[in-house]
């Protein structure tokens, strides 16, 4: 996959009520030069489901083993960003 520009860094944790609105609105955007890493904290609801449900090859899921908070996904996914900006949305914008 070629290099992106911008990483859009989602931590999520049980934000399936949500989710598909805030993807959906990620990848309708007409700038594309985007990666999207979004970062389970091990939810319990049908969030990573949804996650897996696009096929778009700009979203990356990380599934940490244990949930150990927002922060620590956070810096989970930044340790990945290999963009020049990164920029973050929750699961519930």
């Amino acid at each position: 996959m070629e290099r992106k520009i911008l990483s859009v860094l989602l931590p999520n944790y049980n934000n399936g009520p949500y989710l598909k609105e805030a993807l959906d609105s990620v990848f309708s955007q007409t700038f594309t030069d985007f990666m999207v890493l979004f970062v389970d904290d091990c939810s319990t609801d049908n969030s990573l489901e949804i996650a897996r449900s696009y096929s778009d090859k700009r979203l990356r899921i990380i599934e940490k083993s244990e949930n150990s908070g927002i922060v620590d996904a956070l810096n989970a996914g930044l340790e990945l960003v290999d963009t020049d900006y990164f920029i973050r949305m929750d699961g519930d914008d």
